[in-house]
């Protein structure tokens, strides 16, 4: 209540809407120096201004076609990218499926190999009788 009291007294009103308005009123009310327009260029540096203008826009026009190139360039580079990744991820799913076939040959000729040793052992010992 002290505090409502003292900001009437300092500030003319209690801390509240009343005063946060008059005070963006007087925060935003035009200043002498901001009231006063830009003077009006004089017909002799309108042509200097107009070069000006077009040698800016024609920077800028440069800027952006430079620009363009490098997002065009940017786009194929990632989109080739992608292109080899995908070719990749698919002789990986290829080798995948692959793969389980692959495991029943290894082992087909693992038991073969075994069998030819079992058969090479086998005729060993009947030349040494």
């Amino acid at each position: 209540m002290r505090l409502r009291e003292e900001l009437k007294r300092r500030h003319g009103a209690p801390f509240g809407v009343t005063r946060v308005y008059r005070l963006l009123r007087e925060a935003t009310a035009p200043s002498p120096a901001r009231a006063a327009p830009d003077p009006v260029p004089t017909t002799d540096a309108l042509p200097t201004e107009v070069a000006e203008l077009r040698a800016e826009l024609q920077r800028a026009l440069e800027r952006a076609t430079l620009a363009e190139h490098r997002e065009e360039h940017h786009q194929a580079r990632w989109a080739g990218e992608i292109h080899r990744l995908r070719e990749q991820v698919q002789a990986h799913r290829e080798a995948a499926h692959r793969l389980p076939q692959l495991e029943r040959e290894l082992q087909d000729r693992s038991r073969e190999l075994a069998a030819a040793y079992r058969r090479i052992a086998d005729l060993e010992t009947q030349q040494r009788f």
